[in-house]
């Protein structure tokens, strides 16, 4: 049986903390935070809170860890662990450059420690199916693949890190869920576009992240375009992916996903396989827009996110106890999703200052 440590205790950090308190074959031994997130959820799942890192990564009782603190701690946080000999997943964004997710892969080989990226949408029941029918061939080519996630944000009476852009990246990154699924399906990001910036969200009460950011990515055999951020009063959440035989669109507030096939027929298969999870995703996008929900420590994630969570863990649990992980999920463990994902993210920022496109040397 494997002991845990949770670095982090925000919304995630006490998800993660609920659900490995659950299963059978783990212990959830500590919970860290500076604050008095690990002390609230210790007192609910009944682990020891520590405000010292180091007093978790000591611990010898504790085998692997789950990084889940801020964004732009995860590099300190994950090459610290690899050095105290602990398995590791670490939530999105990895980190917030290539250069630090290399760093990080690279303590992690060096120290014989396995990694684990936490891309949730890997999970999600019907983008696995659409990605598992693209590698047999059914979808032909995919030529493009279009993403919106968008909104508009209020002014905020407190105003979290995730809105600063030094501290969480922003949208690109924050977000960086659908850039991942795109990666995934599109192979090597080769050229980066972006233009964009904050127009609308200046001032008490907003962060400094950019509120509009319009990418292109130029991949070997075709081309993705996104539309992020907190700047659009007509919000939409949808990822569209265009092959020479057939095309998909995934709707995340419809909960499903809509299938052309090259004989014009029209599919619709579930967005996710169990129908707690869809009446959730319902629930959220009638209160708020994709673009611009994001956890906030207190709250408990939807429905379909839990279940996600979980499928991630059991199956990291298993991996460190001697399982192999599926070839479908290889690129979680193996660095490629952490850094194309990371990768796009970063030079479209590095795009948008310069006003050029940006190579990415694979």
């Amino acid at each position: 049986m494997k002991g845990y440590g949770i670095i982090g205790a925000g919304a995630f950090g006490a998800e993660y903390a609920r659900i490995i308190s659950q299963m059978e074959n783990c212990k959830l031994i500590t919970v860290y935070s500076p604050g008095q997130g690990a002390k609230r959820v210790s007192q609910e799942v009944g682990c020891k809170a520590v405000s010292n890192i180091e007093d978790l990564l000591s611990d010898k009782n504790i085998d692997a860890v789950i990084v889940v603190s801020p964004n732009y701690l995860h590099k300190e946080h994950v090459i610290a662990a690899a050095k105290a000999g602990k398995q590791i997943y670490c939530e999105k964004p990895v980190a917030l450059s290539v250069s630090d997710v290399k760093e990080m892969l690279d303590a992690c080989r060096s120290a014989g420690v396995t990694f684990m990226v936490g891309h949730i949408m890997h999970y999600y029941a019907g983008i696995a199916e659409v990605k598992r029918r693209i590698d047999e061939g059914e979808f032909g080519v995919i030529v493009n693949a279009h993403v919106e996630r968008t909104g508009w944000e209020d002014k905020q009476e407190k105003v979290s890190w995730k809105k600063m852009q030094d501290k969480s990246g922003g949208h690109l990154f924050h977000h960086i869920h659908e850039i991942d699924i795109v990666q995934w399906i599109m192979g090597n990001p080769e050229i980066v576009y972006c233009a964009g910036g904050n127009f609308a969200h200046k001032g008490p009460g907003f962060g400094d992240e950019d509120d509009i950011l319009l990418v292109t990515v130029t991949f070997k055999n075709g081309v993705a375009s996104f539309q992020y951020g907190s700047g659009f009063r007509m919000g939409n959440h949808f990822i569209r992916i265009n092959g020479t035989k057939a095309s998909a669109l995934i709707s995340f507030p419809e909960a499903k996903i809509k299938i052309l096939h090259e004989n014009k027929e029209i599919e619709e298969i579930p967005l996710f396989s169990d129908e707690k999870s869809a009446k959730a995703i319902f629930e959220l996008f009638s209160k708020t827009d994709g673009g611009i929900h994001y956890a906030k420590p207190g709250d408990r994630p939807p429905e379909y996110i839990q279940v996600s969570l979980r499928e991630e863990i059991e199956l990291f649990n298993s991996v460190i106890n001697g399982a192999s992980y599926p070839e479908d999920k290889k690129d979680l463990f193996d660095g490629t999703s952490a850094i194309n994902s990371v990768a796009i993210s970063e030079a479209a920022l590095i795009s948008k200052e310069k006003g050029m496109p940006i190579k990415i040397e694979n």
